[in-house]
């Protein structure tokens, strides 16, 4: 029993010091009822004074409970006190009412809703004695010095009162702030596509705008066609791609965009706001606070930083499996290809290509002519490859071709010609051949076996005149 009810208890400072503020404000109220009783007042004014106290202890219990206050609580709670107070033997006493209540709302109120019960409290004890002018068997008026000197003390607890709510607040708001971009760093760690960061980071920015109202946050890009809002929050509907005149957003256009929003600050983030790709915006209804702005510009860093990752993990993982010169796959990439094509069933044909007079071609017109005729050569096979074959370059001037399908001999033959057909080079046009080997999987033969065969297929073209192509198992090789 006792665990369930620790569960319960308030875990933030905030919520904390508002359970303290009513508790003990509430029992500071009730040890008030054995005062009931002035010497002015009728018993059924007694009883009414009695039930003002109580319900003010219960509505300082149901403001804590819904974490809120409302506007008809501003003009109900000064009557209530006033009349509570001056049901007391000592209305004075009632002044720790005012109190009391004025430090559990500040806990809650807006700024304008705190200072229109400020001046309700400092009503409410002139009123009391106003209704009773009897203090400690003396008559006195709501205007004597022992009244009006209790004001200033009722202003000052509201004053401090409200500053350490405040204070709160901010400090609150700031570790929330700070818990949601570490936990959004965390999950940006993990994340291997850009679409997902950029869904992180809005999730995020959107959390961080429903924490600050009157808070506006925009994303924009520079395209070719100028500046476009790609992201939104805080603001109507419909502003997402919009389009923005000039070279940096401007404060003017903006308000105009988003009424009522007046203070908008433009963030190149480290970049020049005329150039730089993007811009973080932030607008508010009234300044926004420093803290808030660093914290979007937090935000927007680790997206930016997590796309860079990502794009350089993409760029190791490219340069990894692909040729450098050619941009296609290499062996070990194209021999997982060609396993999972094996093991998906199916007619799979492998192709070892091996070029024929390319050492001519670099001894004749050089190796930046040989490294120029790789890469025509890359192209024309990958064209062969269509969308479901898988080129790939061995190194030097050996390249490989994946096919499904049972035209793999057909293809290697229209392949072997064109590979024949002349090439123009800066350095003038060259003309090579290929020797191609066809080897087609089988039950049992695995991607090492595969390629092994296409392997000595490709020798057998060579020995049987080059430019031709000849299949495993096959005795004699076709010319193209």
């Amino acid at each position: 029993m006792m665990s369930a009810v620790l569960r319960e208890l308030p875990t933030r400072t905030l919520d904390r010091t508002r359970l303290a503020a009513a508790g003990i404000g509430g029992l500071a109220m009730l040890t008030q009822l054995g005062q009931v009783g002035n010497a002015l007042r009728s018993a059924a004014f007694t009883r009414l004074s009695t039930a003002s106290i109580i319900a003010v202890v219960v509505l300082m219990a149901v403001i804590f409970r819904r974490g809120r206050t409302s506007w008809w609580t501003v003009p109900v709670l000064p009557a209530l006190i006033a009349i509570g107070a001056a049901g007391l033997k000592d209305p004075l006493g009632g002044t720790s009412f005012a109190m009391s209540t004025l430090i559990v709302c500040s806990l809650y109120d807006t700024n304008r809703r705190w200072l229109a019960r400020m001046a309700g409290a400092l009503v409410a004890m002139p009123a009391a004695l106003a209704i009773s002018p009897y203090v400690v068997s003396q008559a006195t008026s709501w205007h004597a010095p022992s009244v009006l000197g209790l004001l200033p003390q009722i202003v000052l607890m509201g004053v401090l009162t409200r500053a350490f709510y405040l204070g709160l607040l901010r400090q609150e708001r700031a570790a929330t702030r700070d818990a949601k971009l570490t936990q959004t760093g965390h999950e940006l760690l993990a994340v291997t596509e850009s679409a997902e960061i950029r869904r992180i980071g809005e999730r995020t920015a959107r959390e961080l705008i429903r924490m600050h109202p009157g808070v506006a946050l925009l994303i924009v890009f520079r395209d070719a066609d100028g500046l476009v809002v790609s992201f939104a929050e805080g603001t109507p509907d419909g502003l997402t791609g919009r389009h923005l005149t000039g070279a940096v957003p401007a404060v003017e256009e903006l308000s105009a965009l988003v009424p009522g929003f007046g203070d908008w600050r433009v963030d190149p983030l480290g970049g020049d706001p005329e150039t730089t790709p993007l811009l973080m915006v932030t607008g508010g209804r009234r300044p926004v606070p420093t803290e808030v702005r660093d914290s979007f510009r937090s935000l927007s860093y680790q997206v930016i930083l997590a796309d860079e990752a990502h794009q350089a993990r993409v760029e190791l993982e490219y340069r990894a499996h692909h040729d450098y010169l050619t941009g296609l796959p290499t062996r070990a990439k194209f021999l997982r290809a060609a396993d999972a094509a094996i093991g998906g069933g199916g007619p799979v044909a492998l192709l070892n290509i091996d070029l024929d007079g390319f050492k001519r071609v670099n001894d004749e017109h050089g190796h930046a002519a040989g490294d120029e005729l790789l890469v025509a050569v890359a192209e024309r096979i990958s064209a062969a490859a269509g969308r479901d074959g898988v080129a790939a370059r061995f190194g030097g001037d050996e390249f490989a071709l994946l096919l499904t399908g049972q035209s793999g001999i057909d293809q290697a033959q229209r392949l072997c010609a064109e590979l024949c057909e002349p090439v123009p080079l800066t350095a003038g046009t060259v003309r090579v051949g290929a020797s191609i080997g066809v080897a087609f999987a089988e039950p049992g033969v695995t991607v090492a076996d595969l390629l092994r065969r296409a392997d000595q297929a490709m020798y057998s073209a060579k020995a049987g005149g080059k430019n031709r192509v000849a299949r495993y198992g096959v005795t004699g090789a076709a010319a193209a």
